[in-house]
């Protein structure tokens, strides 16, 4: 009868043990429990950054981050029913002009599709922001100050979305390269049409 017990208690100990070590290895590899510790876990996105945003999708999250080297946008896709993981992330160069993009991605995996969009306006004149094809065109008003999240469910080609801010007399600003040949990543930003 001993020998059953301590035969059972040594088998309690090393499924114990087996356990922690395989939870240790899921949480080692970036898998977490719920979306936003997936994208916390995420290498690219700093411990003191600030979540500014987030979109709720049928296989997972996109969560929009301030850090203070840039806006990062993190990925957070769900394995089954409990486990999350990031490791796809994108980011924007900081800027300080009157309308920004701080985050966003365009998604088109096999199971997970989405076409992001983050906006911070400061200009007052600007009264909202219209971005998307013909067929998936969403407006929004703008509040100063404070991030407008444009998405869709479905990959979408950048080039069809054509962001631009109104104010009341019309277009104020285009989110676009400066030049049309030249394509510096640094240069896709909000430009102002009055300046043409």
């Amino acid at each position: 009868m001993r020998k059953n017990v301590d035969q059972t208690r040594k088998i309690a100990i090393i499924s114990t043990f087996l356990i922690a070590i395989i939870f240790l290895i899921i949480y080692m590899s970036g898998y977490r429990l719920n979306g936003l510790s997936a994208a916390r876990a995420n290498h690219f996105i700093p411990k003191d950054s600030v979540l500014i945003d987030q979109v709720k999708m049928d296989w997972g999250d996109v969560y929009m981050f301030n850090t203070p080297d840039k806006p990062v946008t993190a990925v957070s896709i769900k394995h089954g029913k409990i486990l999350w993981r990031s490791n796809l992330s994108t980011f924007y160069y900081k800027t300080s002009d009157p309308v920004q993009t701080i985050g966003g991605i365009l998604l088109n995996n096999p199971n997970e599709k989405a076409t992001v969009f983050t906006v911070l306006v400061k200009d007052r004149n600007v009264k909202f922001i219209e971005i998307g094809s013909k067929l998936n065109k969403i407006r929004k008003k703008v509040i100063i100050d404070t991030p407008i999240t444009f998405s869709w469910p479905i990959s979408m080609d950048w080039n069809d979305l054509q962001p631009r801010a109104y104010g009341d007399e019309g277009i104020l600003y285009e989110y676009r390269y400066k030049e049309k040949n030249i394509t510096k990543p640094e240069d896709l930003k909000w430009y102002s049409t009055l300046a043409e």
